[in-house]
């Protein structure tokens, strides 16, 4: 089903259309967010851009003006000259890409892949984002076709005690009583995976949120594995520092060679 959505309010674009579905985890209806920036009459394959929420949103984060001075807004500007579809998904609020919400992502992933003929599919977010898609790459690299991660945790047992009940109701408890699900969601572990796909992550090494240490451990291993990752730490940045990178350039990054940068 699909309709315009209700609790859109302060919309970066017009034509935003909400789709729901029933999840193949426990058969509750769950929703995402569609955008598509191409022509009426354009039938040529598109590139499909995922971005999933922070933490602290929900679906309409993505889709929202005036938030993270203007970020969305030159991401709506990218994606426009990209002639991208654009998508929001729900996947459960402060979910840390558990169980359900990874089955939800494949469902909507499905249904995109089903309804287009996809040229390129990118997942990105970032903090929870961020984290979420490092997630969903390691467990389902033939899913994607690359990743943008800012400010990612690659460790989610290390973020348990600042949102415990966020992963309690997501992970089923806590990494004591959960080690399994937190292990399989470590994704500084499953660099040999993640080599498979090109990446861009970004991280303020001021972040105090996540710290920097998550995405250099990540780097670091899949430097070793001879992955494709282009790394951007910028220094003294915080957790909102990386809205800061143009998304073009980490779009572009993802068909380049490897290599780093930092933003002064």
């Amino acid at each position: 089903m699909t309709s315009a959505p209700a609790q859109l309010r302060d919309p970066f674009v017009s034509g935003i259309r909400e789709h729901t579905f029933t999840s193949p985890y426990d058969n509750t209806t769950q929703t995402f967010l569609e955008k598509d920036f191409r022509p009426t009459d354009d039938r040529l394959a598109p590139l499909v851009v995922i971005y999933l929420h922070g933490a602290a949103s929900h679906q309409d984060q993505g889709m929202s003006a005036g938030i993270y001075s203007g970020a969305f807004e030159r991401w709506r500007d990218t994606l426009a000259n990209r002639q991208a579809i654009y998508i929001c998904p729900e996947y459960r609020g402060g979910s840390w890409m558990g169980p359900a919400a990874e089955l939800d992502l494949k469902q909507i992933i499905h249904c995109l892949r089903e309804r287009y003929h996809i040229r390129n599919l990118v997942l990105a977010g970032g903090s929870m984002g961020g984290t979420s898609a490092l997630i969903f790459a390691s467990r389902f690299p033939d899913f994607i076709d690359g990743v943008i991660a800012l400010c990612p945790a690659t460790d989610p047992a290390a973020m348990f005690d600042s949102f415990p009940e966020q992963f309690r109701a997501s992970y089923g408890g806590s990494p004591m009583e959960k080690p399994e699900v937190y292990q399989e969601r470590r994704s500084r572990d499953r660099t040999e995976i993640l080599a498979s796909l090109p990446l861009a992550i970004v991280h303020g090494s001021g972040d105090k949120v996540i710290p920097v240490d998550h995405s250099r451990i990540l780097v670091e291993g899949l430097r070793e594995k001879g992955g494709h990752v282009y790394y951007v730490e910028i220094p003294e940045g915080d957790h909102d520092s990386v809205l800061q990178i143009p998304l073009s350039e980490l779009l572009d990054s993802l068909s380049r060679a490897p290599g780093d940068r930092n933003i002064a």
